[in-house]
């Protein structure tokens, strides 16, 4: 839990920092779905998902950690179907629209297990680090013997433009992937999240988020006048 307050804050103080009111950004997913990002003093409102805990995820088709990540956000995106939308913004140029839209209607047929080899031998360096790939790599190949297609909404680098460069400024993101954003309902930035991160902490974000969702709708108890 002290990590999950730690990064909240992280959220808050960055983009307290750095707000652009007018800003705005019209972005097409690959589908054709038209998504409208406007900055606000202490996040993004994302619109048609307004009310909704809205990941935005940076990722790459080659690289491993962002791959082991597909799972996590299918998983999420079923189980919180009204309550969430992850949207996945593609990192590299010269991946296209319609290479993406093959990839998320048939992943099975394109994700490259030889990355995930790679990176357990040139960057998970120790034993530690290799045992904690076991799960999200058993999780990755689960979900490509499923033969399920990407259920959250994706973004061509070529199409999110200069929205990549804002969150970069905002976010102070150095520009490594996987990078994640997460948003509460009302568009604040409610945690930051660089690197691969596990199920359960993406879950334990979510959770904190409708449970503070929750206490706000609950009705204040009127004490009696004395």
């Amino acid at each position: 839990m002290k990590n999950i307050i730690k990064i909240f804050v992280a959220a808050l103080v960055v983009f307290g920092v750095a707000h652009a009111d007018g800003d705005q950004f019209n972005i097409s997913t690959v589908d054709g779905k038209l998504l409208r990002f406007q900055g606000t003093p202490n996040g993004i409102v994302t619109t048609p998902y307004q009310g909704k805990i809205v990941f935005i995820e940076f990722w790459g088709t080659w690289c491993a950690p962002c791959l082991m990540s597909i799972p996590h956000h299918v998983k999420l995106q079923e189980k919180y179907k009204d309550q969430l939308r992850v949207i996945s913004i593609e990192t590299t140029p010269r991946v296209t629209d319609k290479e993406l839209v093959e990839y998320k209607k048939e992943p099975w047929k394109h994700i490259d297990m030889t990355r995930i080899s790679w990176y357990l031998q040139h960057k998970a360096t120790s034993q530690a680090q290799k045992d904690s790939l076991v799960k999200p790599i058993q999780g990755l190949k689960d979900f490509i013997a499923s033969k399920k297609p990407i259920n959250y909404d994706i973004i061509s680098d070529k199409a999110a433009g200069n929205f990549i460069d804002y969150i970069a400024q905002r976010t102070q993101w150095p520009g490594y992937i996987p990078f994640l954003l997460v948003l509460d309902g009302d568009g604040n930035a409610a945690a930051i999240v660089p690197g691969m991160p596990s199920e359960q902490k993406l879950e334990n974000i979510i959770q904190s988020i409708l449970s503070k969702s929750k206490k706000k709708q609950e009705p204040k108890e009127v004490k009696p006048a004395a």
